[in-house]
């Protein structure tokens, strides 16, 4: 009967953290901080980052004020992404990726102090700008890791290792929502959100320091992919005069030879999905609060959900891309995405939003880990801070108008009647990813 049982276990395990053969050890360093930093990364998520929207709601904001609060992020990157994949271009990615992080993640330590000194209102605000001057290293972040990332793990190891670091990531974070929905219900506010968010603080300050030993390394089975035909040479012959010298020079620094070709029309198709994903993002923490009085401990075993199944889904991301690829993984992800806002959309107490926070997992475990190797498929390796920068740009202008319609539209025709409108959206941008990605 042991030997049973340690052969059941052997079998679960193996179907739970399926083992890709023959890592060589020059990557298991890069390995293993990555999958650190996304840990202590889940503990942020599962107390900062899963509460201080609710937090905003309790004291006050109201949906374009949480509108803003995702918006301005995004509003930032849009500004500097292609500034930052330049200045990235010229400077050690894993050092700018580092130094970036520390300073962005020192404003969670300054959310903890907010109650003592300010008053509701303005902690709102306070709290907006906040997630605004964390836009700007946080656009150097936003394009530099995901470059850091494919320099750091070759190709036919990242759907392992974006599977293993995201079922890590709902693991943590499952702990830590459901703990600090504990903290929640047991302190009095506002010391229980303080609380929460000295907790989220120390997840981002171990997070940055293992991302301090992740570096870039040379493959030798890494092959380049053919860049666009338009080079800087040839449109360099045919500019005359001082207006189209300037033009030139802002092409070869912003890259516009890039969108052409297949990466463009990836680009866009994911430009749409964005918007459409964001559209319902501010909604969310207004509906389950104010509409169907879900109380602190719910939307933490709500999250908690969630994250179970993104655990689940996160362990077999290298099987099923194996089987199906990273467009068709990431177009059945975002279809499923659907679910959550249309689940909701029909909710009148817990069971819907438990239920729609259980499929929801699973979804976003196939879009988290797929999205990118997707486009990394069709970027140049020595490329790669230009390539990203234009995704980086695309996915945050359509962030940025999605957070800000979304309420609009919610207001304008009704939360529920909006959340399932914004369902078949995101059905409609899976779809289209399938079909033309």
């Amino acid at each position: 009967m042991s030997y049973f049982n340690q052969a059941k276990t052997r079998k679960l395990l193996a179907f739970l953290f399926p083992v890709q053969p023959g890592v060589p050890d020059y990557l298991r360093s890069n390995i293993r901080h990555l999958i650190w930093d996304i840990g202590w990364w889940g503990l942020l998520n599962g107390s900062t980052l899963s509460f201080m929207t609710i937090y905003a709601a309790r004291i006050g904001a109201n949906t374009n004020q949480i509108g803003l609060l995702t918006a301005m992020p995004a509003a930032i990157n849009l500004i500097l992404a292609l500034p930052a994949g330049s200045w990235l271009k010229t400077r050690p990615i894993d050092k700018s990726v580092f130094w970036s992080a520390v300073l962005q993640r020192s404003f969670y330590f300054l959310m903890i102090f907010l109650p003592w000194l300010l008053n509701d209102n303005l902690q709102v605000w306070m709290l907006i700008l906040f997630t605004l001057l964390m836009g700007i290293p946080g656009s150097a972040i936003a394009v530099g890791f995901n470059v850091l990332f494919a320099g750091a793990i070759p190709a036919r190891y990242r759907g392992v290792v974006a599977g293993r670091r995201n079922a890590v990531f709902a693991v943590i974070s499952i702990i830590s929502t459901l703990g600090c929905g504990q903290i929640l219900t047991v302190l009095p506010f506002p010391l229980n959100y303080q609380v929460v968010f000295a907790i989220g603080f120390l997840g981002g300050l171990m997070s940055v320091v293992h991302l301090k030993f992740v570096h870039p390394v040379a493959d030798k089975y890494e092959t380049e992919i053919p860049t666009p035909s338009i080079s800087f040479k040839e449109i360099n012959q045919n500019t005359r005069g001082f207006l189209n010298k300037i033009w030139y020079e802002i092409s070869r620094k912003l890259h516009f030879e890039i969108l052409q070709g297949a990466f463009a029309r990836s680009i866009g198709l994911l430009t749409f999905f964005h918007m459409a994903h964001y559209l319902a993002i501010p909604i969310f923490p207004v509906f389950t609060v104010n509409v169907l009085g879900l109380s602190d401990s719910v939307l933490s075993l709500g999250n908690a959900l969630f994250y179970v199944t993104m655990f689940f889904g996160s362990t077999q991301v290298g099987k099923l891309t194996y089987l199906l690829g990273n467009k068709k993984l990431t177009g059945i992800g975002i279809c499923m995405l659907g679910l959550y806002p249309a689940f909701l959309s029909f909710a009148e107490g817990a069971f819907l939003y438990y239920l729609a926070s259980f499929l929801g997992g699973f979804a976003w475990s196939l879009v988290n880990a797929a999205m990118i190797n997707y486009l990394l498929e069709k970027v140049p390796p020595s490329e790669r801070t230009g390539y990203l920068a234009w995704f980086t740009l695309g996915a945050n202008a359509a962030i940025l108008v999605g957070t800000l319609i979304g309420p609009v539209i919610g207001n304008a025709i009704g939360l529920s009647f909006a959340l399932l409108l914004f369902a078949v959206l995101r059905t409609t941008s899976g779809l289209a990813l399938l079909k033309w990605g």
